[in-house]
Formats: C-alpha cells, sequence, structure tokens
C-alpha cells in the first residue's frame, strides 16, 4: 500500500511534561514511557562519520546514509531549511521497531480524536515507544467506539528541540522516499503553526516531494533516470490523492444525511466499497506504477485510516502555486509559508490570496 508519508511524532514531547504534572496517573505514564523513549534514543546516537568509519553498515546502507547527509546539506544551503545539528548523528534500533503513532476517529463522522498539550497545541495523535501502552490505549478507544490507526514510526522531527538523529529503520526506504523524509522533516523545524496538524503535515509533504525532486535533478542529473522516475511517481501519488479526497467528499456528504448513528456506521461499508471498485476499475490502471499501489484495492472501512491520508495530502496545488509564482526559488518559497504561519486566520486562505495577487507577475 502507498505509504501514508512521512509522520511527525515527537514535536509535543516538552509541552507534555507540564501538561502531565496535573492530568492524572494515565497522563503521567503516557509521559514517562514518551521521556524514557526520547531519552534512550539521546542517550545512544553515534556521529554519522564513525558509523560510517566503523564498516559495519553494508555497502547499500552505507551508500544511503551519505545520501541523507548530501540530502541535509541541500536543504540547508539551497532550500534554506533549518538544520542545525540534526542528521549529523545515527541512531541505531538493533532492528526494533523505534516508535508508533496512533489516531483515532468517530466511526459514524469525519471528526478526529484530539488531544490538547501546552504550547504545542491540538493533535490528532499520539506517539508512543511502549508498545504494550500502545495497544492498551488503542484498545480502550476501540471500546469507547472509534476508529483507529497505528503505524510504526521511522522518522519525526522534535522541532529542533533535540538534534534527530538519522534512524536506522529509515534505511529500510528507497532513495526518493529517504531525500523526500529528510527534507519533510526539516522542514517542520522551519515552518511550524500551533494547532494547524493538516496544514504543517501537508506542506511538509509538498516540501519533502518538491526538494526531493530537485535534489534528484541536481545532483545526479536528467541522465540518471532519478528526475524521470519521481516525476513519474508523484503523478501517481496526485492521482491517488485526488482518488482519496473523493472518497474523504463522498463520506463526509453521506454522514452528513439524516441518519442515527448506528445507521451511518451500518452503512458506511458500502461507500467504501464503491471506492475500491472506482480504484480498481479505473484508477490503479492508468497509474505509472500500479503495482505499487494494488493495496488500495482492499484498504479498510476506517475513518481515522481516511483522516490521515486527508490530513498530510491537502492543499498541495496551494503550495506548489506558491513555489511556481516564485520562480522556484526556495528562500522566497519559505518567507511566504512563514508568513502564512504566523498571520491569523486560515494560513491556505492567506496562501490563496498570496497567489491570486502575485499570479501575474
Amino acid at each position: 500500500m502507498k505509504r501514508l508519508h512521512v509522520r511527525t511524532g515527537l514535536c509535543l514531547f516538552l509541552s507534555v511534561l507540564t501538561w502531565a504534572a496535573g492530568s492524572g496517573c494515565v497522563a503521567a505514564s503516557y509521559v514517562t514511557q514518551l521521556a524514557e523513549g526520547q531519552f534512550a534514543v539521546n542517550g545512544n546516537v553515534e556521529p554519522i562519520d564513525s558509523v560510517l568509519a566503523s564498516g559495519r553498515l553494508s555497502e547499500q546502507d552505507a551508500a544511503k546514509l551519505r545520501l541523507i547527509v548530501e540530502a541535509r546539506d541541500y536543504a540547508a544551503n539551497t532550500i534554506g531549511l533549518n538544520v542545525d545539528d540534526a542528521y549529523t548523528t545515527f541512531y541505531d534500533t538493533q532492528g526494533d521497531p523505534l516508535a508508533w503513532n496512533l489516531s483515532a476517529a468517530r466511526r459514524d463522522a469525519l471528526v478526529p480524536k484530539t488531544w490538547s498539550f501546552p504550547i504545542a497545541g491540538e493533535f490528532p495523535y499520539l506517539t508512543f515507544f511502549d508498545e504494550p501502552f500502545l495497544r492498551e490505549t488503542e484498545q480502550d478507544l476501540i471500546n469507547a467506539g472509534y476508529d483507529t490507526l497505528t503505524y510504526e514510526l521511522d522518522a519525526y522531527s522534535t522541532l529542533g528541540v533535540f538534534a534527530d538523529p538519522v534512524r536506522s529503520p529509515m534505511l529500510q526506504r528507497d532513495p526518493l522516499s529517504l531525500v523526500e523524509t529528510i527534507i519533510h522533516e526539516l522542514l517542520h523545524n522551519t515552518v511550524w503553526r500551533a494547532n494547524e496538524t493538516t496544514f504543517n503535515e501537508s506542506l511538509a509533504t509538498f516540501v519533502g516531494r518538491q526538494g526531493a525532486v530537485d535534489f534528484l535533478q541536481a545532483t545526479f542529473g536528467e541522465a540518471s533516470g532519478w528526475p524521470e522516475f519521481a516525476t513519474k511517481f508523484y503523478a501517481d501519488n496526485d492521482a491517488l490523492n485526488a482518488f482519496l479526497m473523493q472518497l474523504y467528499a463522498d463520506l463526509d456528504a453521506y454522514f452528513a444525511q439524516p441518519l442515527t448513528s448506528e445507521e451511518k456506521i451500518a452503512g458506511r461499508d458500502a461507500v467504501y466499497q464503491a471506492a475500491r471498485d472506482r480504484f480498481t476499475a479505473q484508477i490503479q490502471p492508468a497509474l505509472n506504477f500500479p503495482d505499487v499501489f494494488s493495496g488500495y484495492t482492499k484498504f479498510p472501512t476506517n475513518n481515522a485510516w481516511v483522516l490521515a491520508n486527508y490530513r498530510y495530502n491537502l492543499d498541495l496545488d496551494v503550495f506548489a502555486a506558491v513555489y511556481t509564482a516564485n520562480g522556484g526559488n526556495w528562500p522566497a518559497s519559505l518567507d511566504v509559508f512563514r508568513a502564512a504561519a504566523a498571520a491569523p486566520g486560515d494560513p491556505v486562505a492567506y496562501l490563496r490570496d498570496w497567489v491570486a495577487a502575485h499570479a501575474h507577475e
């Protein structure tokens, strides 16, 4: 199944320390496992140069680690992202999962379960290093009537609070995904708006994708085949995103009907099945890499899954329009994105107005 892209997991780390202090034993248990997990990472990092010099990585993994260093430097020097000491060290999970994210949604509406934290704001997910605690929390949400979605993290941003290391599971990604991930996470260190997860993640999706294409073009050239591959792959992503946005609209219209909650839940699978059938008959055959996305013929009846895709892929065309209006100039585009994040009101509406004002320049 198509990646749900990279996800930020621990940007709320410091604020939950304050929140947990006055929020009871469950909150204290949550922040304890979060702190223990993060400090375990912080205490076991190695300089990338030392890891490469040790010779313990396979040739393929060593090449990917060097690619990360190149992508990091490109992100800093060409795109203009806030890098500091991020991705200068390496954390080896020894084959174990790094962490997990958990999100939830009502079963009768496209409404996410959210958790609020001082400073960081409201989030539609929680991050766990402790799997038993994760499963217990997930089961509590299921028992309360929510759809849930749990997925392993191989990358996350601490928003510059810590110098994020390369985590060893990241090396399982292909080069395109790896570069996109690095740039995506570094964007979070550069532009962030509290309480606007969809804006933050969708902006990072656009910058990660476009930055990866630009990096591959500049680093390897057209003859390498990487720019062409990336362009075709992201064209497939665009087609899939359009399909998923239509599913979101269809579900939203379905749930808006004057039905009881029980009736909405009982009938929603017909909407999901119609979308699966449409994907199989119309969307998948038109893709450049149909086999890569074959899992979408069997995607779940799960509102949390739909919302996860939604918040990582909304308004990508608006971000692209800003980049295009700036002639592909990254620092200028980042200035506009920062202004949108800082402006009162809807940041995407700010960007739409900016594009309209600069369309004919």
